[in-house]
């Protein structure tokens, strides 16, 4: 990775949210013949990266970080996670096109930065991005101070955006960043597959206008 090969990056699967609006655990909704975070999981690994599931179940043949206080949300979530790496690629578990490819995109990208953070259709993804240890560890003083929304932690660092380009650049589907909250939009962020991840629709992010808002559920 451009980041460098010194430069340890790890990642983070968030399966703890509550998936009201879906009205099923999104983690174990089937895509591509897998279990949605299983599939991302695998990917990631794949990828080589030493991933992490942090949520209520464990995922066999990965580490696993409890959830202890569910509901409280992504930020509470990851604020309880130790960082071993220099960098952390941080995964909601609806990332139904996900692309391990990705995370070398982002790496690339942050340089100098706290995080690399993909923006589709103008809306920062901040569940499917790349951050450095001490985006990590400003979280439990934002946390311990009532804060909630992910917006508001993207706006304590320097962060670097994403766009679309840069996805075309790599040959990448600029959906393999986003994520779905409710049946309609995993059906058309599938696109009538189950395969995900592939780049057979140049511009489909403009046509699902799905896009995560900062601060919604996302995991």
């Amino acid at each position: 990775m451009a980041a460098g090969s010194d430069v340890r990056v790890e990642a983070v699967l968030l399966t703890g949210g509550s998936s009201r609006r879906m009205g099923r655990d999104k983690a174990t909704l089937p895509v591509g013949g897998l279990p949605m975070a299983c599939r991302i999981a695998g990917a990631l690994s794949g990828a080589g990266l030493a991933v992490t599931v942090l949520g209520r179940e464990p995922i066999p043949g990965v580490a696993f970080v409890a959830d202890d206080a569910p509901g409280q949300g992504v930020l509470a979530a990851l604020s309880r996670y130790e960082p071993r790496g220099d960098l952390v690629f941080v995964a909601a578990c609806d990332l139904a096109r996900f692309d391990p490819r990705l995370v070398a995109l982002l790496a690339e990208a942050v340089g100098g930065a706290s995080a690399a953070v993909p923006v589709i259709d103008g809306r920062p993804q901040p569940v499917c991005a790349l951050y450095d240890r001490r985006a990590m560890e400003a979280l439990p003083r934002l946390v311990a101070a009532g804060e909630t929304r992910l917006s508001r932690w993207l706006d304590a660092m320097k962060w670097v955006p994403v766009g679309e380009d840069r996805f075309a650049a790599a040959g990448l589907d600029p959906r393999c960043a986003l994520g779905a909250n409710t049946p309609e939009e995993l059906i058309r962020l599938l696109g009538g597959d189950t395969g995900g991840g592939g780049s057979e629709r140049p511009g489909a992010a403009q046509q699902q206008r799905q896009g995560r808002q900062p601060g919604e559920e996302a995991h």
